[in-house]
């Protein structure tokens, strides 16, 4: 390098930032929207025997949730990182907790701790919570 510490510094991040911007323009850091087909294409790939009664599509687009035909399941699609995750659970081996309009899931993995399920109303995400809790509507 040039010797000259202060130099040195402004030459390192600036090869930061170029870095950087070169990862953004090249698509890096951006996030895929969960959305209806989005989740279906998920869900066919990981759960291929689900049998989906019906979606709830987050209101952000990061996550959906998707309830059985037995209304015993439940298969969570969420965003990680660029791509999907998908998660399958019996109704109450998972905890659900309502703040305000985004429902909670506490599914406790490496992965991921929680997963947010956002509604567009209060009406939206009571319904939401009754019906992920097993009660069909």
């Amino acid at each position: 390098m040039t010797g000259n510490t202060a130099v040195d510094l402004a030459i390192s991040l600036g090869g930061v930032v170029v870095l950087a911007l070169v990862s953004w323009m090249l698509g890096g850091w951006r996030t895929v929207r969960v959305d209806a087909a989005n989740a279906a294409e998920r869900l066919a790939l990981d759960e291929p025997d689900f049998a989906a009664a019906g979606w709830m599509i987050g209101a952000d687009g990061a996550a959906a949730a998707a309830t059985s035909a037995t209304g015993r399941e439940t298969v969570l699609v969420f965003r990680i990182g660029d791509g999907l995750a998908s998660r399958r659970f019996r109704h109450g081996a998972v905890g659900i907790e309502r703040r305000g309009l985004t429902l909670v899931f506490r599914v406790n993995e490496p992965s991921r701790r929680e997963v947010h399920l956002t509604a567009s109303s209060d009406a939206q995400a009571e319904q939401w919570l009754l019906q992920l809790a097993g009660q069909r509507l």
